[in-house]
C-alpha cells in the first residue's frame, strides 16, 4: 500500500468551509436515507464492533472500487 503525503498547510488565514459537491455520476441521495443514518448514529448504532467492521469493509470496498 503506498502512503499518501500532503504538503504542510501554511496556517495564515481561517480554515476553508466545507462545499457539497454533486457526485460526478449525478447519483441521488434520499434525505430519507441520510435521517434514518443520523438518527442511527445518535444512538450510537455504529458503536458496535461488528456494525464497525461491516461499516470498514463496505468503505474499502468503495475505495478500491473506484
Amino acid at each position: 500500500m503506498t502512503t499518501i503525503r500532503r504538503p504542510k498547510s501554511r496556517k495564515s488565514g481561517p480554515a476553508a468551509k466545507l462545499r457539497v459537491v454533486p457526485a460526478p455520476d449525478h447519483s441521488v441521495v434520499r434525505l430519507s436515507r441520510v435521517r434514518s443514518v443520523q438518527k442511527r448514529i445518535e444512538s450510537g448504532y455504529y458503536d458496535r464492533d461488528e456494525v464497525r467492521d461491516r461499516l470498514v469493509s463496505a468503505v474499502l470496498g468503495e475505495i478500491l472500487r473506484g
